[in-house]
Parts: C-alpha cells; structure tokens; sequence
C-alpha cells in the first residue's frame, strides 16, 4: 500500500474506532474490530473506486466487520458465569455495574441490528452510528439520495419492530433502557 493510503488511514482510524465503539460498546473489542477494519482495508486497497470519501469507505468494512464478529458470536455459545464470577459481581461499585448493563445492551442491540435486511441496516448503520450523510450513503452503497432516505426510514420502523419483539423498552423511565425479553415457550 502505498503511503498516501497509510496516512489516509491513520487520519480516519478515530471515527473508525468510535463508528465500530457505537456498535459493540466495549472498548478493547472496538479496538480490535477496528485493527481488522484497516486490515481488510490495506488487503482491498486495490477495489477502492474513488467514488466515496475514504471516511465512508472504511465505515462501511467496520460494518461488514461488527456483523461478521456478531454473526461468529450467534454461532458460539454463551459462556455462563460461576459462583466466584458473580461474588465478584456484587462486590463492584454501582457505577461498575451500570456501565456494563449498558454494554451488555448496546452489544444486544448490535446483534439485532444484524437482523436488519442487508440495505436498510447499512443504511441505519453508517447514517446513524458512523453519521455519513445521505450522499455519502448513496455514494458508498451505489444508492440515489432518495433511496437512501426511503432505507433509513423503514430500516429504523423495521428496527423498532425486532427491538419491540425481543426487548423490554423503558425510555426515559430507567438508565438502562432494554432489557431481553425472555424467550417463549411453546406451550401446546
């Protein structure tokens, strides 16, 4: 790669780092989903058109990135907490505890984020979370403006409606304001 590209990089690796940080919540993650972000880029340097500002470019590979790590950690199971984990749990500070209730919940999010159709959550990802503009959007997703606002709209609708189906939402009523709906069970 060449070194204009390196400095390209390295001018961008702080929105990258805060576009990938806004979807996982969890700062060492976000930096190594972010470290993947550039090596995928220097590996298809070559592929990038021009058509989009750098910036957009590398938000969209932090996407497909969170998603593929999302989709990787749906497959793997959920490691569960022992008697010594929660002991040590309790012992924190509530300042402690809140902040990890509000990545657990911003990681919830992410993984329903990824049930999106492919259009409409990136879309919602790179406008609301990566703040491109509906240009820029349109540009790196080879979408007209209009298109690009009509996949935001129902991308958001469609978001709520999973968030509502799988989520306790109290808004403005608590600190943490989701909590995972216990699955169902099928009673027959």
């Amino acid at each position: 790669m060449m070194k204009d590209d390196d400095q390209m990089m390295i001018a961008h690796q702080t929105a990258v780092h805060g576009f990938v940080l806004k979807l996982v919540r969890d700062e060492a993650l976000a930096e190594d989903l972010a470290q993947e972000v550039f090596v995928r880029a220097q590996r298809t340097a070559s592929a990038y058109r021009g058509e989009a500002s750098h910036r957009s470019w590398l938000c969209a590979i932090a996407l497909n990135v969170v998603r593929d790590h999302f989709r990787s950690r749906a497959r793997t199971p959920e490691l569960t907490c022992d008697t010594k984990d929660i002991q040590e749990m309790a012992g924190q500070s509530v300042d402690v505890e809140l902040g990890t209730l509000k990545k657990e919940m911003s990681g919830c999010i992410g993984e329903y984020l990824i049930r999106l159709p492919q259009p409409q959550r990136e879309v919602v990802a790179l406008h609301d979370m990566a703040g491109l503009t509906h240009k820029e959007i349109a540009a790196q997703l080879d979408l007209s403006e209009a298109n690009a606002r009509v996949l935001l709209h129902r991308g958001r609708a469609a978001f709520r409606k999973i968030l509502e189906e799988h989520c306790v939402l109290t808004l403005g009523e608590d600190a943490i304001p989701c909590e995972r709906r216990p699955p169902k069970t099928n009673s027959a």
